[in-house]
Formats: structure tokens, sequence, C-alpha cells
């Protein structure tokens, strides 16, 4: 007796094809939303570091907060920067970069296409809360800034470092400038030009824009704009405010 092999025909390899392309399709998309979360939670542990690093920084001086030395534009003192003062408690560098940011202004050997502000380049995803800064806070009402964590009302309340914004000139500074995010409809926009308040997900400058934020209990979390800033009197950045 001959035994006769069967190959495939046409039409059932065409199925076949078919098969695994419409399975491709199905599973991509879960995969890379898979991989953003993880990005996202990543940077969500980077926040949450540093937040603690800026907290065990005050433990060991007295409540006194690391400040801000990087101005927007590329001018500044770097030796004051939480980056540098901060160093000591980071164990990682990594630590300072969002695994989702692909500014141009890191430097080459970065990853970065080595672009600067006024010879500046960009030295981490993070920035601070200017409220808490000496050099670059507000200037309101305390006159005094809020740059010892014994001052503030609610610290596990007040923003402590959120994402910095990867294009404009902030994109080289290590802080922002809440003051300036002004209320009605304007704090999107005007937030969005300094921090990348939808680096995680949600329409680009808007209220419902998403990032993460930490807090100087040391407790980070990915919130809407409208969750950490509405307007001057209902936000989390102003200590005096914040709740």
């Amino acid at each position: 007796m001959v035994i006769r092999s069967r190959a495939f025909t046409l039409i059932e390899l065409l199925v076949v094809i078919a098969v695994v392309a419409l399975l491709a399709g199905l599973l991509l998309p879960a995969l890379g939303a898979a991989r953003r979360s993880a990005r996202a939670t990543a940077c969500l542990a980077n926040a949450r570091s540093l937040a603690l690093c800026q907290t065990l920084y005050a433990n060991d001086h007295r409540g006194a907060l690391a400040d801000v030395g990087l101005a927007h534009g590329g001018a500044g003192d770097p030796d004051l920067s939480w980056v540098n003062t901060l160093r000591e408690y980071y164990a990682n560098p990594a630590v300072l970069r969002s695994p989702g940011d692909a500014s141009p202004f890191w430097p080459e050997e970065q990853g970065g296409q080595g672009q600067t502000i006024n010879g500046a380049h960009r030295v981490s995803s993070y920035a601070m809360n200017n409220y808490l800064s000496r050099t670059y806070n507000p200037g309101l009402s305390p006159r005094e800034p809020w740059d010892n964590i014994n001052k503030l009302p609610v610290p596990s309340a007040t923003v402590a470092f959120l994402m910095l914004a990867r294009e404009g000139e902030f994109a080289v500074s290590d802080h922002v400038h809440v003051e300036n995010w002004g209320q009605g409809t304007q704090p999107p926009l005007r937030a969005s030009q300094q921090a990348q308040i939808d680096a995680w997900g949600g329409p680009a400058r808007s209220f419902a824009s998403r990032a993460n934020y930490a807090y100087l209990d040391g407790r980070a979390a990915l919130h809407r704009l409208d969750v950490v800033y509405t307007d001057f009197a209902t936000n989390r950045f102003n200590p005096a405010v914040a709740r």
C-alpha cells in the first residue's frame, strides 16, 4: 500500500496566516499597554525614591529641605540643586530619569540628541515644587519660604516632586514655578509648559492629563492634574492650602 503525505492547500495556508495575523493584532496592543504600564510603574518608583531622599535629607538637616539651583533657560547654580545635594541619598543615578523620557535635551552619551538651552543639558526627568525652595520660591505670603519640613502644615499632602516638561525652556531646569499656573481655564496650558502633565496618559494640556506626583511623606501616585492643582486656592503645591 502506498502512503501519500498530504500537504497544505493554498486555502488552508491562507487561513493559518489569517489566524496568526488576527492573534497578533489582538495581542500586540495588549503587550504595548503592558510595557507602558511597566514604565509608568518604574517612573512612579523613581518619584517615590526622590521624595524619600528629600525626607531623609530633612531628617539629617534639622528639617531643612534640599534646594533648587537650575533656572529655566539654562542659568543657575548647579551646586545648589537638589540633583547634587541629594546625590548621597539616591544610590543609583538612574532614578533621575523616567523610563518614558525621550527628551532631546539629554546628552548624547545618555541617549539624547544632545540639544542644549544656553549650553545646558537636561539633568532629570523630575522637578521640585518651587514652593519648597529657598532660592526660587514664589515670594508669596508668608514671605519666609516653606524650606523646612517642620514649617509645613501637612507635609503628607504637599507635592515634593513632579514630572518636568520634556520640551521648552524648563526642560533643563530642576523645578517649576507653580505660582504662574493661574486659574480658570489657564492652568493646564501653563502647567504643560513647565511640567509633563500628560506623561502617562490623558489628553494633552488638560485637567484630565495624567502624570506621577510624589509627596513629602514618601508617597507617590499617578494623578490627573485637577487632583493636584485646580487654582490658586485649591492645590497641593502651596503648603498654605495643601490638604
